[in-house]
């Protein structure tokens, strides 16, 4: 994969809508990354907007996930 086939895919992503789970994994993550839990939940519950990368990854890999086991 080059920086260019990147470039694309980045191009080509569509936002995901966010749900209360994504916020919360995504605040785990931050306290993971070592982030205090008080600062992680503010980012977490509104400083963060639903169109930010690291979110909109949960996102998209939770509706790929889900829609992976539906098929099963």
């Amino acid at each position: 994969m080059t920086p260019g086939d990147l470039l694309e895919l980045a191009r080509a992503a569509h936002m995901g809508p966010i749900t209360a789970e994504d916020r919360e994994e995504f605040g785990r993550a931050l306290v993971l990354q070592g982030y205090s839990p008080e600062r992680a939940a503010w980012m977490a519950n509104g400083e963060i907007l639903d169109n930010d990368g690291a979110l909109q990854m949960l996102a998209r890999h939770r509706l790929r996930y889900c829609k992976e086991a539906s098929n099963a």
